[in-house]
């Protein structure tokens, strides 16, 4: 029994020992200054400040990109409703009287060169140009022929036709994109 309790004590006594030479591990929390919060705050507000005015200019950008294709639109849109009223108020002019019709037909072409345009409107504005172009030079080959016109001043009448019906789908679509 005397062995027991020596062993027993000898156990208590290491277990004892073993205990006080392990230490609790160290913590490095570091505790931030009220000043380094301050500035770590100033610092996060003008980074939330520098992405709202960012997206506030990039919504301004787009809403004025938006205003000005209005504008080029509405712009195309009126000079191709003076082409349309010049070309009936040409097609009911008589052939020997045509020359003023004409020469308004071409003042309307020159106007509609000087709008402002962005890369769609300005497709849309090469298309109207070609549909008047290929108009007048129909009007100018009708003034030079006698009788009946022919089949080239009609072929040229139907590809003006055609190029303004193009003109205005393009004219059109530049309001979608």
């Amino acid at each position: 029994m005397k062995l027991f309790v020596a062993t027993i004590t000898l156990l208590v006594a290491a277990i004892t020992l073993g205990c006080k030479d392990a230490k609790p591990p160290k913590s490095e929390a570091r505790v931030e200054t009220a000043s380094e919060a301050a500035r770590n705050d100033n610092q996060a507000i003008a980074g939330r400040l520098a992405q709202q005015k960012a997206a506030t200019d990039e919504a301004f950008e787009k809403g004025r990109a938006r205003e000005e294709r209005q504008r080029n639109v509405d712009a195309l849109r009126a000079f191709a409703a003076r082409w349309n009223d010049g070309l009936s108020e040409a097609s009911r002019t008589p052939r020997f009287d045509s020359a003023m019709a004409l020469r308004k037909l071409q003042a309307i072409q020159a106007d509609a060169g000087t709008v402002e345009v962005d890369s769609c409107t300005g497709n849309a504005r090469v298309s109207l140009q070609a549909a008047m172009s290929a108009s007048i030079e129909a009007f100018t080959m009708f003034q030079k022929e006698t009788g009946v016109s022919s089949d080239a001043t009609t072929q040229k009448v139907q590809q003006g036709s055609d190029l303004l019906r193009v003109a205005q789908q393009e004219i059109n679509a530049c309001l979608t994109k």
